[in-house]
């Protein structure tokens, strides 16, 4: 079972990731029929809001894109397909990804490997 999020504190609105009680989710802005597939960087929606933004060679049918997603965020993670669900936005380019596990774990490998991605 899923938990829901709290209300955002003014660090996690700057923030692509979003603690919850089950994981944590994470802001994603996804480029579909791109050449290759590849985390492009972090990025900020005109709303203000943080995102990383990923590109994947599937098309945006049939949720070709969003099995792209997870599976390349499952990879350089190393976490298991099945513990990555999209929450919100599965036919839209902006969407909010789950991901299942210890928050506080999670919440500190994700925001170490945030860091290391480029602004684009």
């Amino acid at each position: 079972m899923i938990g829901t999020a709290s209300p955002e504190s003014p660090r996690e609105a700057s923030s692509a990731l979003i603690l919850t009680t089950e994981g944590i989710r994470l802001r994603v802005r996804v480029k579909p029929g791109a050449s290759r597939q590849v985390v492009l960087g972090r990025s900020r929606l005109s709303d203000g809001a943080a995102v990383v933004v990923i590109a994947v060679s599937a098309p945006p049918e049939g949720g070709k894109a969003n099995e792209a997603v997870v599976a390349l965020l499952a990879k350089l993670w190393g976490v298991p397909r099945s513990r990555i669900a999209i929450r919100v936005g599965a036919t839209s380019r902006t969407k909010l990804l789950e991901v299942e596990g210890d928050p506080t774990t999670l919440a500190s490998r994700l925001s170490q490997w945030l860091l290391t991605l480029p602004e684009v």
